[in-house]
């Protein structure tokens, strides 16, 4: 009950909160790319294509997944949502009235932790919905369009499943960022976590270590291409990290003295 009640509270406030509009800026981005594919001002090429040299809906949006996460933008983004919605409050003092309300910590450290999934789960849901709007309003009756919904590279469960497993590989670094707020500036808590990020991408891409093939972000790149290896061992070891980081975030808050 003190979780769901924090939870509202905070959905409130970040939907309050100015710097939450920046995850807005991919949907946004997205409409532009489409409209400069479609223009020719942008070159779209690939494995997306079909044999006829035109992509359908879920090719141009999967492609649009795969350039947006591996350019890092999701992860800079949310996790600079992140650093300011709870290293932020800790350095302002504008936690302490949230406290002074619920009596408790841990419940929120999870309220918050379910507050920034669920805003990250909305915002992926506003871009893929954009690039799948975009494709149609500027791609599908283009000369590298067939208007066509469904992709012979990619199905719709498995591109569902290739952005959730981006959300779950992302959502460790925003519990990273929420440990990391404990004891730091939201500034150097965002480079400190941005740094991870881009070094445990960089081991998982490079697959240095034979474990990383267990990783969700491992999985979700396999997803691309049809494929589903160890989806339920990533899954599981993913969600198993999260948690203990976020019940380690919970039990180390209680010592943290709050000014």
């Amino acid at each position: 009950m003190e979780i769901w009640t924090i939870y509202k509270m905070e959905m409130i406030k970040t939907l309050k909160r100015k710097n939450s509009l920046i995850l807005l800026i991919p949907s946004i981005l997205v409409v532009i790319l489409a409209f400069g594919i479609s223009t020719g001002g942008v070159t779209f090429t690939g494995g997306t294509m079909n044999n006829n040299g035109t992509f359908a809906c879920l090719d141009f949006v999967s492609a649009m997944w795969a350039f947006f996460n591996t350019l890092g933008i999701w992860g800079i983004l949310l996790i600079l949502v992140a650093a300011f919605h709870f290293s932020g409050e800790i350095s302002s003092g504008q936690i302490k009235m949230t406290l002074l309300r619920i009596g408790k910590r841990s419940p929120v450290i999870f309220a918050k932790f379910l507050t920034l999934v669920t805003t990250a789960v909305s915002a992926f849901a506003l871009f893929t919905l954009s690039a799948c709007g975009s494709y149609y309003l500027f791609i599908a009756e283009s000369s590298i369009g067939n208007g066509k919904f469904a992709s012979a590279m990619i199905d719709l469960p498995n591109m569902l499943m290739m952005i959730g497993f981006i959300l779950l590989h992302l959502a460790l670094f925003m519990a990273v960022t929420l440990l990391a707020g404990l004891f730091l500036s939201p500034f150097i808590a965002f480079i400190l976590s941005l740094v991870s990020l881009f070094a445990v991408n960089y081991l998982i891409n490079a697959n240095a270590f034979d474990f990383t093939k267990y990783s969700a972000l491992s999985v979700s790149n396999h997803l691309i291409g049809g494929q589903a290896e160890y989806f339920v061992s990533a899954l599981l070891s993913s969600i198993l990290i999260v948690a203990f980081i976020i019940a380690l975030t919970a039990q180390l808050f209680k010592r943290v003295d709050i000014k």
